[in-house]
């Protein structure tokens, strides 16, 4: 009989984790680089929604500065 994902998915798990015991450096380098992409991904993030107010308020400053170029339309008779 042939093993199921569930038992393929713990064997794999088991094997990991007793290699990653072994080898404590590769365990460091491990978890660095979770935190170095949770970080990064928090911090773009955050510059994305500045990025947007900024784009917010540049957008209602060339309006203001065209409306304030641009003569008003007179209605034609």
């Amino acid at each position: 009989m042939n093993p199921g994902i569930v038992e393929e998915g713990g064997s794999t798990a088991r094997t990991l984790i007793q290699s990653l015991t072994t080898t404590p450096m590769i365990l460091a380098l491990v978890v660095f680089n979770l935190f170095y992409i949770g970080t990064t991904t928090f911090f773009q993030m955050k510059q994305s929604e500045r990025f947007t107010e900024n784009q917010a308020i540049w957008e209602r400053l060339t309006e203001k500065a065209l409306a304030a170029c641009t003569p008003a339309l007179a209605p034609r008779p």
